[in-house]
């Protein structure tokens, strides 16, 4: 089903004429999760994110879905327990994305130490009850020989041992976009780079819609909506004072940033969950994802532009030093950065001089005087259980104001766009089955594969496309068809659109990005028949893009 350019305007021309139940102000994680609930459920909305979809906080996490071990050092088990949960429902309906990964997490005899070996134990077994996990991902401990030998490159000096427990890998803007393009599928009416500016109200001072400006265009119109909620992450306290400029500030933005190396230059095996030695409170993640390794995060109070958080040099200071004291035999240095993201998490605030990592990663849904719902704060993993309390509102609104009624939808067991697939080892079987047809079309065994393990079922639409972006256009047949699909399929406007959120190649593949820019900003300029200052202007966008996360 098209989710295009195309899909874009003829979306904008139904958001002008339509009476919609319900408004989502913001494409991220939160938005797509209540977006994808509503359309199963057949109440009537509408989507708008002002950037593109997942700019946001939504493709600057860690990359992982996970339960959140460390939130039982702060007694959080009910959100423990729940997001754990949650991390397998979306492993189940979203597969090609979200992959079993054994964490490790080793245990030191040092100040300050985060979990020793009887904490770590009792933290463990609770955290796999807390998460249901099946028998064959239940941790494990292993001995300071057995961890060194996992794990050859950690510091040696006050190692005990290490647990391996279970956590997921993913790639938090692809899951979004499979959420929307899911949504889709069921009705949902959405367009990026349209920005809500201003709120229209009733004979009743109540909220019944918004104006809106394309921001392609500079056209600004007005969508009618029955209930409006602001799902917009770190710029929730912006839209509510949109409405009510006095109201006090729900928001704590904190800021993580992830550094990015050659895996050759930081050797792991699996992903890695260690204190940073520093004697500082703070863990980080230490990951590879292909050829390159990316640690983090910082967790900082953040008060500057939220649409621009920068990494600072004290930011890379900070993780070169944690990852050095962990791995002393790496000597990582500045000139080892290949690529850097900074993020905003958007934290509910809990009063002043908490440090931020201390802060609860809860969520809460509040509904002001003029009928404005806001959701906030929450973590990736629990998007759908934060949609869910969402609707449950949104819904009784409705039977107020209208008198409609829904039927019971359980999404825990929708499939996302591209989610067609086995599980566990079925799926390196599915992946192999299905990369055999890329190939019979010319693909290399590791363009195929890739493109399984990214698109999942979805690859399926890619191997039977007959005419791909081919190397007329200075492109490999697999990029070729990655190209098209995303444009035809994902709504892909921009040349930064496609490199940085419907691939990873911004942050995981700089040298591949280097080569093929010019011919996808050629090929993109044809297909929506750019001229040439706009060419130029989104040439420019990219190199900025590119500025801003390369630190070679």
């Amino acid at each position: 089903m098209p989710f295009s350019g195309k899909t874009r305007q003829e979306n904008i021309e139904t958001l002008k004429q339509k009476q919609l139940d319900l408004l989502i102000i913001g494409g991220g994680i939160t938005g797509a999760g209540i977006t994808l609930e509503a359309g199963a459920k057949g109440i009537s909305n509408g989507l708008i994110e002002m950037q593109d979809f997942a700019a946001g906080t939504s493709s600057r996490s860690t990359k992982l879905i996970h339960g959140g071990l460390r939130y039982l050092k702060q007694f959080e088990v009910e959100l423990v327990a729940d997001v754990s949960q949650e991390r397998e429902i979306i492993y189940n309906n979203a597969s090609h994305i979200v992959q079993p990964a054994p964490m490790t997490l080793p245990i030191y005899e040092e100040p300050g130490a985060s979990f020793d070996s009887f904490s770590a134990k009792v933290a463990l077994k609770l955290y796999d009850e807390l998460s249901d996990v099946q028998e064959e991902y239940k941790h494990y401990f292993l001995d300071r020989e057995d961890t060194l030998n996992r794990e050859p490159a950690l510091n040696k000096e006050g190692l005990l041992e290490s647990g391996v427990y279970l956590d997921y890998t993913s790639d938090d803007a692809r899951l979004t976009l499979e959420l929307l393009k899911k949504s889709h599928e069921y009705g949902s009416i959405i367009a990026n780079y349209v920005r809500a500016v201003a709120f229209i109200y009733d004979t009743e001072n109540q909220i019944c819609g918004v104006k809106a400006e394309d921001k392609l265009t500079g056209e600004v119109f007005e969508i009618q909506a029955t209930v409006v909620i602001n799902a917009t992450g770190p710029w929730s306290d912006t839209i509510r004072k949109m409405s009510l400029p006095e109201t006090e500030s729900l928001m704590r933005p904190t800021k993580g940033v992830h550094l990015v190396v050659d895996k050759k230059r930081l050797p792991v095996n699996g992903p890695i969950y260690t204190d940073t030695g520093l004697q500082d409170n703070r863990m980080i993640f230490v990951v590879p994802r292909r050829s390159k390794t990316y640690f983090g995060t910082t967790d900082t109070d953040y008060q500057g532009d939220i649409s621009d958080p920068q990494v600072t040099n004290e930011d890379v200071e900070y993780l070169l030093k944690a990852v050095n004291q962990r791995f002393p035999e790496v000597h990582l240095t500045k000139e080892d950065i290949e690529a850097s993201w900074a993020g905003l998490r958007p934290l509910i605030s809990a009063g002043k001089g908490k440090d931020p990592s201390a802060v609860s990663r809860g969520s809460s849904l509040k509904e002001a005087n003029d009928g404005l719902l806001t959701i906030a704060g929450g973590k990736l993993t629990d998007y759908r259980r934060m949609a869910e309390g969402s609707i449950k509102l949104i819904e009784k609104r409705l039977k107020e104001k209208t008198s409609k009624e829904f039927p019971e939808v359980e999404t825990k067991t929708i499939k996302l766009s591209g989610g067609d697939v086995p599980l566990g080892d079925d799926f390196g079987e599915y992946v192999e089955e299905l990369s055999a047809r890329g190939v019979e079309l010319g693909l290399s065994k590791l363009e195929a594969t890739r493109l399984v393990e990214w698109y999942g079922s979805n690859a399926e639409m890619i191997f039977n496309e007959t005419e791909p972006f081919t190397e007329l256009h200075g492109l490999n047949h697999g990029e070729g068809l990655s190209l098209k699909y995303s444009l035809e399929n994902e709504m892909t406007l921009t040349p930064t659109d496609y490199f940085s959120r419907r691939t990873d190649t911004l942050l995981f593949d700089h040298s591949h990005l280097q080569e093929i820019k010019e011919p996808i900003i050629k090929i993109m300029a044809e297909f929506y028949h750019w001229d040439e200052a706009t060419k130029r202007k989104m040439s420019d966008e990219l190199e900025n893009m590119i500025h801003e996360v390369d630190r070679s």
